[in-house]
């Protein structure tokens, strides 16, 4: 299955599959929340099994995003900057500070638990970026994928 807007295969298929990872983070949430404080081990075994699972796919999503995406400069439109009205802003008297390398690289060590993991989408892409990258028509192919997905949440109520 292609999108004539871009002529790659797959791309509806990778839009399905990314909004099914979205669902199934938030189901590995809800077994993380429920896992009892005196868990067995078999217990935390099952729920570290799902997360390394889990983790396989958010890679292999990512890496599907990648060779769909090749060539293009997704940096512009997936880099976080701080909006500059903000940086002035009242610290209730606390002082900026200035973070050292290593400090950084303690944050970069840690472990990102799979159901925290980020999952690209478009929808992450600024709609004017978007449109800039060409992506737009995908963009607007992945909301209305998410408009049926959230219709048929709503009919099964």
């Amino acid at each position: 299955m292609s999108n004539a807007n871009t002529g790659k295969p797959g791309t509806v298929y990778w839009l399905i599959t990314g909004i099914n990872l979205e669902d199934l983070q938030d189901r590995l949430r809800a077994d993380v929340r429920q896992l009892p404080t005196d868990a067995t081990p078999a217990q935390k075994a099952s729920i570290e099994e799902k997360q390394q699972r889990f983790a396989a796919r958010i890679a292999k999503f990512h890496e599907t995003a990648d060779a769909m995406t090749a060539g293009m400069d997704l940096r512009m439109a997936t880099v976080h900057s701080d909006d500059p009205r903000f940086c002035h802003a009242d610290n209730n008297g606390y002082e900026w500070k200035e973070v050292s390398d290593g400090e950084i690289s303690e944050d970069l060590d840690e472990e990102i638990l799979a159901e925290e993991m980020g999952i690209w989408m478009l929808s992450s892409v600024a709609h004017h970026d978007a449109l800039t990258l060409g992506l737009g028509p995908l963009q607007a192919e992945e909301l209305e994928l998410q408009k049926g997905q959230a219709n048929d949440c709503l009919e099964s109520l």
